[in-house]
This record gives structure tokens, C-alpha cells and sequence, in this order.
């Protein structure tokens, strides 16, 4: 009997443990600087603006073939100069004429 009490009186001191307090609440962080906000982003424009070219689009075959035979009948409808007319007609509509 006497060791049946010896374990119940080890029982008795595990348990008379006292329990872990709880973790503290959680407090605010103070003394700290606010997060700075990131300032819009500044368009950047160069010190001297100069006058950009203007763009043209390129013409299309159909516009260069319409071209071509204009310069084909405006020569009287001679034969063998179609590459030629093409070449001058692609040039002309570049240059906007």
C-alpha cells in the first residue's frame, strides 16, 4: 500500500503544478514613424522638345497598284515598264504626293 500512495502522491505533485500563464495581449507598436507614401510618378520631359518628324504609314499593294496603272495608262498603255511604274508609284505615296 505504501507505494500505491507514493504514486498517488507524485500524481498529486505533477498536477499541482501551476498552469503557464497566458501570453500577453498583443500592444499596439508605438514611436514609430507612419510608412512614407510613394509620390506619383513625375513624367519626365526633355529640356530641349524638338519637332518629331511626321509619321506615314506605309502604303498598302492596293494603293501602289492603283498608282502604278494610273502611271501605266498616263504613258499610253505601253508594256514591259510595270516595275518601274511600281517603283515610282511606292515612291510618290510615301512622300505623300
Amino acid at each position: 500500500m505504501a507505494r500505491a500512495q507514493a504514486k498517488t502522491n507524485n500524481n498529486n505533485k505533477s498536477s499541482s503544478k501551476k498552469p503557464e500563464a497566458p501570453p500577453p495581449a498583443a500592444t499596439p507598436i508605438t514611436n514609430v514613424a507612419p510608412m512614407a507614401q510613394a509620390a506619383p510618378a513625375k513624367k519626365e520631359t526633355p529640356a530641349v522638345q524638338t519637332a518629331a518628324a511626321p509619321t506615314r504609314s506605309r502604303p498598302t499593294a492596293e494603293q501602289i497598284s492603283r498608282r502604278a496603272y494610273e502611271l501605266f495608262l498616263a504613258r499610253g498603255g505601253e508594256h514591259g515598264h510595270h516595275d518601274e511604274d511600281w517603283i515610282q508609284a511606292e515612291r510618290e505615296l510615301q512622300l505623300g504626293r
